[in-house]
């Protein structure tokens, strides 16, 4: 399985982990462009989140150097509702992915994705798809993520961790296991 992760899924460093470990056991290849990655720069509202965006992406780049491919060079063919999204759809269809991570479900409506053979999928319902082929993997990759975020907030369930970041049904799975 071939993704494009936006950066609405990337910011969230919590989020960016499970999900990469997880793309990256599940044997999943994850896709992204420099110009994902500097909105991920963009995206943050003060200079110190600015600056942490930047440590993260050099560590992104050192660590999952071949998930980085081009910028489309036309866009022209391709339309969603934003047009500043845009690039991530021409991203998707000139890498031949399968599935676009977004949290964004008014600007990749499901019906123009399908027109590509694209899927678009939220990060829980991703995860709930890798986690019905690759139990034990996913949960080995994800439990010492969980353990350190637990180790730093001991006051916090787990389960409201998985909810904060946007993975309740995934966090009730993997929590049972």
């Amino acid at each position: 399985m071939r993704v494009v992760f936006d950066t609405c899924v990337l910011v969230p460093s919590f989020l960016r982990a499970v999900l990469l470990a997880a793309a990256d056991v599940a044997q999943v290849e994850a896709i992204v462009s420099p110009r994902i990655l500097e909105e991920w720069v963009r995206a943050g509202k003060t200079p110190l989140q600015r600056l942490e965006a930047e440590a993260a992406i050099v560590r992104f780049r050192r660590e999952f150097e071949t998930s980085i491919r081009p910028d489309p060079t036309s866009l022209a063919e391709f339309w969603l509702p934003d047009r500043d999204d845009i690039h991530i759809l021409g991203l998707a269809v000139g890498q031949h992915a399968d599935v676009i991570v977004t949290h964004n479900k008014k600007d990749f409506p499901q019906d123009e994705l399908r027109s590509y053979g694209l899927e678009r999928m939220d990060p829980d319902a991703f995860l709930r798809q890798l986690l019905k082929h690759n139990a034990n993997g996913l949960a080995a990759v994800v439990q010492p993520i969980m353990s350190n975020i637990q180790s730093a907030h001991p006051d916090v369930r787990a389960l409201d961790i998985w909810r904060k970041a946007w993975l309740p049904q995934f966090g009730r799975l993997i929590e049972k296991l």
